[in-house]
């Protein structure tokens, strides 16, 4: 056998032992996760995530490898236990089977969400207004359900709320609208008439397969025992479940959603008037701009009335506009007047924000 060919073997079989280890990983993850479940412990800690990142980039020094090449191995090691244990311990419902009414069930989210309920046991009917076969009204499909989802477009959301709390249902109602401002009066008018009711808000879209790295946000509209139903049917999953306040909730997704989008959009609009074709772009792009460019293409091939309406109807949606156009004319501010220890030193400002535990 050549030098060449005995090289290869070797590292062939580097590699096997690679994987074996990777398998032994998985096998000690699913007894974590068995571990968690027990012991009533969220899937995922980022704290041990962040030591066990911290620890890979230590050790890949003292063997002579990258902190890159580290962080990359361990960064896909965790997200696989994630997933080993979500599959394994975290992805069933032990609760008893509900029947569910998916209003909105045709569209994205709903169609997720009759999914999600099938699949974890529970009966679950459809009303949609693209339901081309429905004879029924809406208060006859509800009749016999425990829980009334609503999936409707944003600016629905009060009127299907409305519908249903005064048409007499007796199960619990939630939505899962992207805002939540615009619905605080139908809720209180649907308190008002005996409806139990709450609000949630899946923070992930329609494509998503886990829940290991999901929130779903649970918005208390004064109904403990409604909230307390609605976040049992999630509370065996991997997701993790953050409590937030109708006011705290909006102004929270300005950021995480509204500039988010806002930035995106931004990007597409100025990258097209560069009269510089995509492809040419792309074809010379640096890792940042393919980077950047990936999450950039799922905004622009998402729903735009969606996202116009996330930019529309959240009230803190101006406040956020604001602080945006401030650090834009403070950057342009910056390097048109050559300040390079203001642009510095808001760039290390900015790291050490993201960086601060």
């Amino acid at each position: 056998m050549s030098d060449l060919n005995l090289l290869r073997a070797q590292m062939q079989e580097v590699d096997r032992q690679l994987l074996q280890l990777a398998a032994r990983r998985m096998q000690l993850a699913a007894s974590i996760g068995d571990e968690k479940r027990a012991s009533g412990m969220p899937l995922r800690d980022y704290d041990v995530e962040r030591l066990v990142l911290e620890r890979g980039t230590a050790l890949a020094a003292e063997v002579g490898l990258s902190a890159d090449l580290a962080r990359g191995l361990f960064s896909l090691l965790i997200q696989e236990s994630r997933l080993e244990q979500e599959r394994k311990t975290y992805a069933t419902y032990t609760g008893d089977a509900e029947r569910i009414v998916v209003i909105g069930g045709r569209g994205k989210m709903g169609r997720w969400l009759v999914e999600f309920f099938s699949n974890q046991g529970h009966t679950v009917d459809i009303w949609d207004t693209a339901e081309p076969q429905s004879s029924d009204r809406l208060a006859e499909r509800l009749a016999g359900a425990s829980f009334a989802a609503i999936a409707t477009p944003l600016h629905t959301v009060p009127e299907t709320i409305r519908e249903v709390a005064h048409g007499g249902f007796g199960g619990v109602i939630f939505d899962i609208a992207s805002l939540k401002g615009h619905l605080a009066g139908e809720i209180a008018n649907a308190r008002r008439a005996g409806a139990a009711i709450t609000s949630i808000h899946p923070m992930f879209g329609p494509a998503a397969r886990t829940l290991s790295d999901k929130v779903i946000c649970i918005c208390d509209c004064g109904d403990a025992e409604a909230t307390r139903r609605v976040a049992r049917l999630f509370s065996e999953t991997a997701a993790t479940l953050a409590p937030l306040s109708f006011e705290e909730h909006d102004r929270i997704v300005a950021y995480v959603l509204g500039l988010s989008h806002l930035a995106n959009l931004w990007l597409a609009r100025v990258l097209r008037r560069s009269g510089i074709s995509f492809e040419r772009l792309n074809r010379v792009g640096s890792t940042t701009f393919h980077s950047q460019m990936a999450t950039t293409m799922t905004v622009v091939r998402d729903n735009p009335e969606l996202y116009y309406e996330i930019q529309r109807l959240n009230p803190f949606t101006p406040a956020m506009y604001s602080a945006a156009l401030d650090e834009l004319a403070a950057i342009e501010r910056e390097v048109q007047q050559g300040d390079a220890a203001a642009f510095v030193a808001a760039m290390s400002d900015g790291r050490a924000w993201m960086e601060a535990r």
